[in-house]
């Protein structure tokens, strides 16, 4: 019975990591099938992508540009964030004043099931921002806030091509301390959608 049992275990055993090396040798699904041109466990990518968001009330269109590295499923980087149209917040008693946005930090990311056509992906922001007022005539001396940001993410992601992936989704941005003419950073946390795409040499 026991020897019964070992060889049981051992033939699971020769199973399951057959199993494993042949998924980790299998190739990306894309919808469009072409050969990647990257062999190796590591990888890079660039990844620009726009984000539609609510900062103290007041529609606000983002820029983020980020790139890093991945070993297989595990990414790390960089990123810059910076706000596309004038922003006015709603508790602002100035006229023809708007409002800048920008932050800058490092990010990881952990893709699940990468190799499916279809898959998610969770990149998590941890950086520094500011907030200035701004008119057309230049600085108005209104001063600055700085603070602290942490964004998790999570983005559907599709495997367009081996080099190309398109994505999109939301995260929630969590502002630090922070107090700037009428507002802090309860009015300005709060959830942002995603859509980009990633250019890359991927595993």
């Amino acid at each position: 019975m026991k020897k019964t049992n070992l060889m049981i275990l051992i033939v699971g055993f020769i199973f399951l990591n057959h199993q494993l090396k042949a998924q980790e040798s299998e190739k990306p699904k894309t919808l469009m099938d072409s050969e990647s041109i990257n062999t190796e466990a590591i990888g890079f990518f660039v990844a620009p992508s726009f984000g539609f968001t609510q900062m103290d009330g007041s529609t606000t269109s983002l820029l983020n540009l980020r790139s890093g590295v991945t070993y297989k499923d595990v990414s790390i980087g960089a990123y810059f964030s910076t706000s596309l149209n004038e922003i006015n917040p709603e508790s602002e008693t100035l006229p023809n004043i708007y409002m800048d946005y920008w932050t800058a930090g490092g990010f990881v990311e952990y893709t699940l099931l990468s190799k499916n056509i279809f898959h998610l992906t969770f990149p998590l922001y941890l950086g520094y921002g500011e907030v200035q007022m701004d008119n057309e005539d230049g600085d108005p001396g209104l001063g600055e806030a700085n603070f602290f940001q942490v964004e998790p993410s999570a983005l559907l992601e599709v495997n367009l091509h081996p080099n190309i992936r398109f994505n999109l989704g939301a995260g929630y941005r969590f502002v630090g301390e922070m107090n700037y003419r009428n507002f802090n950073q309860t009015d300005m946390s709060g959830f942002t959608a995603y859509l980009g795409f990633k250019f890359g040499l991927f595993k």
